[in-house]
């Protein structure tokens, strides 16, 4: 017998229908057991350190004397020994320990370095030890819990207030989401072009040749590239990952079947990312991070290097049929002189699926001990991409855990991503980004995940976009931390947005605001002629990751990434090694 439908007879039928049902915020995000469990052990360890420093502070059993009790009092918390020295050496070590502080937790965010805190901690000890005379202020004992319980209940009623506000938000936003969603689907609809006839602009090409002059460089010159750092979204390896994207997008949606040049570009940027000045950060980060001399860049850990590389090397191969990367030992990674660890693109897919299977996330760590969303998307773009390949099935066992991993312990109650969680601690960085996070989001998932990455991009146009159709005038609200940065530089940027927002936006088949977009950062910034007649932003302006950007969202075309990871390309057989 089927189902009764909503009539005046049988009454109003509860519940959510449509098309577009998977695209909401769903009711359990926030929710993680996982991710509470993590964090409630991080709290016990915590409290059980500072009942033992209570418990041998205030003891009389054995005389320790003032200086061990001083140093004992200094497991509560960083610096918590000096206010049992009470003297002037110890107020000024306390400032300096608590000044130290969020340099020592910026290089673990940083590059994974949990040494730094570890010492900053460690030395509060010792100092504290020292800087001990004869006698030890007695309330000491209460005010150093005190100061620590109090910080707990403040975070707790926070956080509490933090997730209630988001659960309201989700209800509001669950309201617009199908709305747009609906909009969505019309623009790509209207937007879209036969596969056959999409070509680029001169304008385009121009940019293109940009990347082009950068691939043919030699592997010892990096002009044109940002060199800041190479541990967070500075880096060279982002820079030249995003190289591999673009070429990838360009083969699949416009060339399909044009190899040659554009296969020895490829192939030379897969080259230039094996390099030592691309890789040879990750022996500092196993150091500081894991107190480990095993260096090796692919078994462990490490998913800002496989993840990204996997979808940029299985790009190369989808689009070519050139199959030289499966063979044993073709991926040549360069630590240093000595340490150099050769792997195939088989090797990649297979250490991500084993870290992904055994993780109770079922997302891995970037940075040792940090757990990046973007960097386990990007991996995850190119296990798919893998699978389809390949005809191999991991990922269609491992997507549903990993959305729903996703969903209860990366996702905030009112459906935003939150960009990092400590795999140690179980605690995420508050306030690190707004918009940016679920922009990045928005291209690195509409890949595997379609409609995870539909539903970030309706919350994006309905709050963040502010966009007057009849001037074409855009401007973005709500922007907090990291959003006002050119993460290719680290710089103070008000329209680096705009590169993602317009990615996102030809995505989406959005193209007035596409235009918009990029009509303002390249205003803003400038557009220049190289020698060689390809065209750039001005690199004093915009980072070369904020110059691939820009290219990305001048050839995107409504559909096309997700195309270029689902659809099978058919490249000329002559390609086929």
């Amino acid at each position: 017998m089927g189902l009764l439908k909503s009539s005046p007879q049988y009454g109003q039928a509860y519940g959510t229908s449509g098309p577009y049902v998977k695209d909401l915020i769903p009711p359990n995000v926030g929710s993680g057991p996982h991710r509470k469990n993590v964090q409630a052990r991080t709290l016990g360890v915590w409290i059980a350190l500072a009942f033992t420093a209570l418990a041998i502070f205030f003891q009389k059993y054995v005389d320790v004397g003032p200086r061990y009790r001083a140093a004992a009092l200094g497991l509560i918390f960083p610096g918590a020994g000096y206010l049992a020295s009470a003297n002037v050496l110890s107020g000024i070590l306390f400032v300096l320990t608590w000044a130290s502080i969020p340099l020592a937790l910026f290089a673990w965010f940083g590059a994974g370095a949990i040494l730094f805190p570890l010492l900053v901690w460690g030395l509060s000890i010792v100092c504290a030890y020292f800087a001990t005379t004869d006698t030890v202020c007695e309330n000491a004992g209460y005010w150093a819990p005190g100061i620590l319980f109090t910080g707990f209940l403040y975070a707790n009623a926070s956080s509490r207030a933090e997730r209630n506000r988001g659960y309201k938000k989700r209800a509001a936003r669950n309201e617009f989401i199908l709305r747009q969603a609906a909009e969505t689907d019309r623009l790509v609809a209207a937007a879209s072009k036969r596969e056959e006839d999409e070509e680029l602009s001169i304008e385009s090409l121009r940019k293109l040749q940009f990347l082009f002059d950068q691939a043919f460089q030699s592997l010892d010159d990096w002009s044109g590239f940002t060199i800041v750092d190479q541990y967070q979204t500075a880096a060279l390896r982002y820079q030249i990952y995003q190289m591999m994207f673009i070429l990838g997008l360009y083969q699949s949606t416009y060339a399909p079947n044009a190899h040659s040049y554009v296969n020895e570009a490829f192939q030379r940027i897969i080259e230039r990312s094996l390099t030592q000045k691309v890789l040879n950060f990750w022996k500092w980060e196993r150091l500081t991070g894991k107190f480990s001399l095993d260096w090796d860049p692919v078994k462990k850990d490490n998913i800002m290097v496989t993840g990204f590389l996997l979808q940029g090397v299985m790009l190369y191969t989808a689009n070519t049929g050139d199959m030289r990367y499966t063979k044993p030992g073709s991926l040549v990674f360069n630590i240093d002189d000595n340490n150099i660890y050769r792997y195939s693109l088989h090797d990649l897919q297979e250490t991500l699926v084993r870290q992904w299977s055994a993780s109770p996330y079922c997302l891995i760590s970037c940075e040792p001990n940090w757990i990046y969303v973007m960097c386990n998307l990007q991996g995850m773009t190119g296990a798919v991409l893998y699978d389809r390949v390949f005809g191999t099935k991991s990922t269609e066992v491992l997507l549903p855990i990993f959305e729903e991993s996703l969903n209860t312990n990366f996702t905030e109650t009112s459906g935003s991503v939150l960009t990092i969680r400590s795999e140690l601690t179980g605690f995420t960085i508050p306030g690190l980004c707004g918009a940016a996070g679920d922009l990045a989001a928005i291209m690195m998932g509409c890949g595997p995940l379609r409609n995870f990455s539909r539903r970030l991009w309706a919350i994006i146009r309905n709050e963040t976009v502010q966009f007057d159709t009849k001037t074409k005038e855009v401007s973005l609200t709500g922007l907090v931390g990291a959003d006002k940065i050119d993460a290719g530089n680290y710089r103070s940027n008000d329209y680096a947005m705009y590169t993602q927002l317009a990615i996102a936006a030809g995505e989406y088949g959005d193209e007035e605001l596409k235009e918009a977009c990029v009509k303002k950062f390249e205003n803003a910034w400038g557009v220049k002629t190289a020698p060689t007649g390809s065209q750039h932003l001005n690199l004093e302006n915009a980072s070369c990751l904020m110059n691939q950007a820009a290219l990305t969202a001048a050839i995107i075309r409504p559909g096309a990434y997700h195309r270029m990871i689902q659809k099978a390309c058919t490249p000329s057989l002559s390609s086929v090694k």
